[in-house]
């Protein structure tokens, strides 16, 4: 039997980038496309991009994006093409497929975060580690769930830095294509989300090298002017085709409104305003179950570099890069700090936005498991930190226990809209972290680097399974329940709404533009007589609410009642 065990030992020391590989591959399944199709799409913003990837599809028009049969020229037109090549391939436009491009591009980022890591590190196990952090994350789990633009962004845009910066570790003759690949991807990032996928790379890899004190290499001819070549052959001939076919109407929507205009005025944020420190509670909460390690790390090179600086009486101490270790690090640092001040120095804050910091974060977290799963350190600040997050998870289990049995009143209703979810919640939330628990008693480092993983894993099968079909019920279901109905109307008949906000999810089954009349305005409410007064068939859809308040003062008098439903009421006319 001993035997047995060193040749499969000796097999996988020979085989292991392979083995690596199908391992991230299979958990990468697991965590990234496995039920991706099982709950429907997500107002607002998925539903609104899925839209226009299928008009895309239909209309065969691959330079000009449209929404509700307008043109929409504020976003650039990667992610449409991603979706529509994935379309074609599989013949079919639902769900899955809508969101197969989305996690492709997920993971693609582990994986190169992986290549990336062991180049850097001569180290497959730090590439491993770096690969696993990323991909358990929860706020880089849910997005890649999601279809929306900022993941492809947040691969092109890391990939295009991980290759600039591989040029430091590559040998010299390598180190040209290091830099053709970086401009090719910021080229992709660009296309995928205009032109922060120039600032974000550009601004990383000139401090990383700023700090390596080698910025001569990024100007060098042989490495800049075919990158230059590159960069444009890929990104300028949609840019040019599209302004031929709009002109100035596309540049002030694209250039000048939702870039500069957006960034640098807090009245063109389109309610998107939020204070400086936004992103800091998104980023710790976003990264469980590694928060509290990730904090723990961050005191610690805090101490650190007050110490060396005492010790140095110069910052420059800060900025040694003599070991491929400092090196990393000190990019991965510089990576993850400069992207959070940039988006929080912008006058417009998504939340989704942060997920561009990730891949730096994972380097850090990486750089701090690796070492103690491989070589014992850091070993008493991972266990208190992996005991202190335990702690947490099984409160939360219990708090949640507590809470789905003995609701309170205020909540009861959203309690029961989510039962089923909060009990295997629960249950995971107690018993994975108890697993944890016995990998610290028995000091087994690698399966609790592991039983993190597999609580991850466990969250996303319940949250795909029982959490984004639950969210979907919050009306959602009725507008799709209705929009189906108007566009089965073998009369042609027209759809409208009126007060509340657009939702794209009625053009999952309709094809025809749908009028939004959002307020209830005296204007609004002129539009919408407008409306239907209108020729045809005309169906009208409006809040339960809404419809109380304005039916006795006749504004509904000339529409019948189809349905009605727990939010929404259908009318026709």
């Amino acid at each position: 039997m001993e035997q047995f065990y060193q040749k499969i030992k000796m097999f996988c020391s020979k085989h292991s980038s392979g083995l690596n590989i199908i391992i991230l591959g299979l958990f990468c399944y697991l965590f990234l496309f496995h039920n991706l199709g099982l709950y429907p799409l997500i107002d607002i913003d998925e539903t609104r991009y899925v839209n226009m990837s299928r008009d895309m599809f239909f209309l065969k028009d691959y330079i000009t994006p449209y929404l509700n049969f307008e043109n929409f020229l504020e976003k650039p037109p990667l992610y449409f093409w991603l979706n529509v090549i994935c379309y074609h391939i599989f013949n079919d436009t639902g769900v899955f497929v809508s969101r197969f491009a989305t996690a492709l591009t997920a993971a693609f980022s582990v994986f190169f975060t992986y290549f990336f890591a062991s180049k850097v590190m001569q180290s497959k196990a730090y590439g491993l580690i770096c690969a696993f952090v990323l991909l358990s994350s929860v706020w880089f789990l849910l997005l890649s769930h999601i279809a929306i633009l900022d993941m492809g962004f947040m691969a092109f845009s890391s990939a295009a830095i991980y290759c600039a910066i591989l040029s430091e570790f590559s040998k010299e003759s390598n180190k040209k294509y290091c830099w053709y690949s970086a401009w090719f991807f910021m080229a992709l990032s660009v296309l995928a989300k205009g032109l922060i996928g120039i600032i974000i790379p550009a601004m990383v890899v000139f401090l990383s090298f700023l700090a390596f004190r080698k910025v001569r290499e990024l100007f060098k001819p042989v490495n800049i002017i075919p990158g230059i070549i590159i960069f444009l052959l890929v990104s300028m001939p949609w840019h040019v085709l599209i302004y031929k076919v709009h002109g100035m109407d596309w540049f002030n929507d694209y250039i000048v409104k939702h870039h500069f205009a957006r960034f640098l005025d807090s009245s063109m944020g389109l309610g998107r305003k939020q204070p400086f420190l936004f992103y800091v509670p998104i980023v710790l909460a976003g990264i469980m179950p590694w928060t509290v390690s990730f904090i723990w790390q961050i005191c610690r090179g805090i101490k650190s570099a007050a110490k060396n600086y005492r010790a140095a009486k110069s910052i420059k101490v800060w900025f040694t890069s003599d070991t491929n270790d400092k090196k990393t690090i000190l990019f991965a640092v510089i990576y993850a700090v400069s992207t959070l001040l940039f988006f929080s120095v912008s006058s417009s804050k998504l939340p989704t936005y942060a997920l561009a910091i990730f891949p730096a974060l994972s380097l850090i977290i990486g750089y701090f498991w690796w070492g103690y799963v491989c070589f014992d350190k850091y070993t008493k600040n991972i266990k208190a930190s992996s005991l202190i997050t335990f702690v947490i998870l099984i409160a939360a289990g219990i708090l949640g226990a507590v809470l789905s049995y003995f609701p309170p009143a205020s909540i009861s209703e959203y309690i029961q809209k989510f039962q089923s979810f909060s009990e295997v919640t629960c249950i995971w939330f107690i018993v994975l972290p108890l697993i944890g628990c016995l990998c610290l008693i028995a000091k087994n480092r690698s399966l609790l680097f592991i039983s993190n993983v597999i609580f991850m894993l466990g969250v996303m099968m319940i949250t795909t399974v029982h959490l984004f079909p639950a969210i979907t019920t919050f009306g959602q279901n009725e507008l799709e329940e209705y929009s189906k109905m108007a566009a089965g109307d073998n009369k042609g008949a027209g759809l409208v709404t009126f007060g509340f906000a657009k939702k794209y999810s009625l053009m999952n089954d309709f094809d025809k533009k749908i009028i939004y009349i959002v307020d209830t305005a005296p204007g609004d409410i002129k539009a919408l007589k407008e409306a239907i007064s209108q020729k045809g068939r005309v169906y009208v859809i409006v809040k339960n609410d809404t419809y109380e308040y304005f039916k006795p003062k006749g504004l509904f008098n000339k529409l019948d009642t189809v349905k009605q439903s727990k939010k929404y009421i259908l009318l026709v006319k």
